[in-house]
């Protein structure tokens, strides 16, 4: 019988930023309690549209329904930050600002300050006057009729959370894995059970970055689209430099006139003087691309890759680095395979229906194609019980330090003498 459990477990506080926790890391688990399963399998959402909950369990129903596995679900810090995930929306100080820049500049006076600007509702009520000058400007010959207003916006993901990117997100997925090691409703081999990740774009990069933190946990990764160094765009405070140019996403949805730029909330800042700054160090732990870790990660278990990804994905995951990344893999003597998707005639309907960024590869599609081939090289070459469950990254002015002990993955950052 198929059993779906919904569990919360206490994850990680942000060491980088010296921020406690508030929430709970909420996960699912689906598993079959009549088959042994052969491995614990992370289907691990991106942002927007396969973040959605019902999707995501039907998703696990059918895998752990199809194959002789058990299929887990995190909620990962700050996995609900679109609207279609639970976030709203607000204006922070930098967005007041670039709207009170923006409407003097084109000759709109508001009914109030924007520093009055406190909640939702004011925020729209200010947003639906400008929408509605800029119509009236336009009957009256003061716009052109294809004027609109840049405007931006900042979101408030669910349970007070905020943008870190990437880090306690990946600690947050190899928590679960060492949680139901330990604690799982069925047999996991002694602890011993394989760890898959698989994702597309934001989850298969979660899912490298998973194995980048803890070699000797995970198994394999099964990827489509993921980018290879972290986005500028989805750290969230890129509005200081260009909020048009470094938003997460731009909308005319909601306001025919505006088109409302968004990011995430988030503590980070390109301020130097601030202990909050997303210094070059910040950035090389984030990228899985970076030639001298991946050299570190070669004195441990490897995992096992394979990724799909579009040739002309330019915007969002440039190809150049994933074969990079690839090719570095290669060099290393990983077992890591990645498809680069290069022609119309790749295109089939059915497993590749574009050659845009996800190339509308369905995840459901893509694990029943390589889950299976997965399992059979981990079945014929199991890893070896690994003694040091730590690792450690040079970056720049400061060592980043992931550990293993009871059964969490802990964080340690000293400076680089």
């Amino acid at each position: 019988m198929q059993i779906n459990r919904i569990y919360e477990i206490d994850s990680c506080d942000d060491i980088e930023l010296s921020i406690k926790r508030e929430s709970k890391l909420e996960f699912k688990l689906c598993f079959d309690d009549e088959k042994k399963s052969e491995a614990l399998v992370f289907i691990t959402p991106g942002l927007g549209g396969d973040a959605d909950d019902n999707y995501r369990e039907h998703l696990a129903q059918t895998i752990a329904s199809d194959l002789n596995v058990a299929v887990v679900s995190v909620n990962y810090h700050c996995i609900g930050n679109r609207p279609q995930t639970g976030s709203t929306f607000y204006l922070d100080e930098i967005d007041k600002l670039i709207l009170d820049a923006t409407t003097q500049a084109a000759g709109i006076k508001l009914p109030y300050s924007v520093d009055k600007i406190q909640n939702y509702d004011q925020m729209s009520e200010i947003f639906h006057f400008i929408n509605q000058a800029l119509i009236k400007g336009k009957k009256e010959g003061k716009f052109r009729l294809d004027y609109f207003l840049n405007l931006h916006v900042s979101l408030q993901p669910t349970k007070n959370e905020y943008q870190n990117f990437g880090i306690m997100q990946a600690q947050d997925l190899i928590n679960v894995a060492l949680y139901l090691k330990k604690n799982a409703p069925f047999d996991t081999m002694g602890g011993g059970i394989p760890v898959i990740m698989i994702g597309s774009s934001h989850g298969g990069y979660l899912s490298h970055l998973a194995a980048k933190i803890a070699p000797w946990l995970i198994n394999g990764v099964i990827d489509n689209s993921s980018y290879a160094k972290f986005l500028w765009k989805l750290v969230g405070f890129g509005k200081e430099i260009d909020f048009m140019q470094y938003s997460e996403f731009s909308t005319f949805d909601f306001f025919q006139h505006i088109k409302v730029f968004c990011s995430s909330k988030t503590f980070w800042t390109s301020n130097s003087s601030s202990p909050y700054f997303f210094s070059p160090a910040r950035r090389m732990i984030r990228n899985i691309l970076e030639p001298s870790h991946l050299q570190i990660q070669t004195t441990y278990p490897k995992p096992y890759y394979v990724s799909y990804h579009s040739f002309y994905d330019g915007r969002i995951a440039p190809p150049e680095d994933k074969i990079e990344l690839y090719d570095i893999f290669q060099k290393y003597h990983f077992n890591a395979k990645l498809y680069m998707i290069k022609e119309q005639s790749q295109i089939d309907g059915k497993f590749i229906k574009s050659l845009d960024h996800g190339m509308g590869m369905s995840i459901k599609t893509l694990i029943k194609k390589e889950l299976p081939i997965m399992l059979e090289k981990i079945k014929n070459n199991p890893k070896k019980e690994y003694k040091d469950k730590s690792i450690s990254y040079p970056c720049e002015d400061l060592l980043y330090s992931f550990t293993q002990k009871e059964d969490k993955i802990f964080l340690e950052i000293k400076g680089n003498k």
